[in-house]
């Protein structure tokens, strides 16, 4: 069984922020703040990872809408946006 390669953090945010239109200005610079932090970072560091998580939540979940923040959650979690889709739906109708 061959191990999973490791994501890099940067890599993951810059693929993200292509996805973000750019009249989501709010989003668009906490992930520039998340892709200068993580910069700066060891890529052993899982700390990157969850800043980058905590502003995900604060943009775009527990109710993401819009394709395009299912296309980011996708970069991120490395889900299909069918799933996404999927997962959230049972999420909030459970609510």
């Amino acid at each position: 069984m061959s191990a999973t390669p490791r994501r890099n953090c940067c890599s993951v945010i810059v693929k993200m922020l292509a996805e973000v239109p750019k009249d989501q200005s709010s989003l668009r610079l906490d992930l520039e703040w998340n892709l200068e932090d993580a910069a700066f970072k060891a890529p052993e560091q899982n700390i990157q990872w969850a800043r980058t998580q905590q502003t995900l939540a604060k943009h775009i979940t527990p109710y993401p809408k819009e394709t395009w923040e299912f296309r980011v959650l996708s970069v991120f979690t490395t889900k299909s946006i069918a799933d996404l889709r999927k997962n959230f739906k049972e999420i909030n109708d459970g609510q």
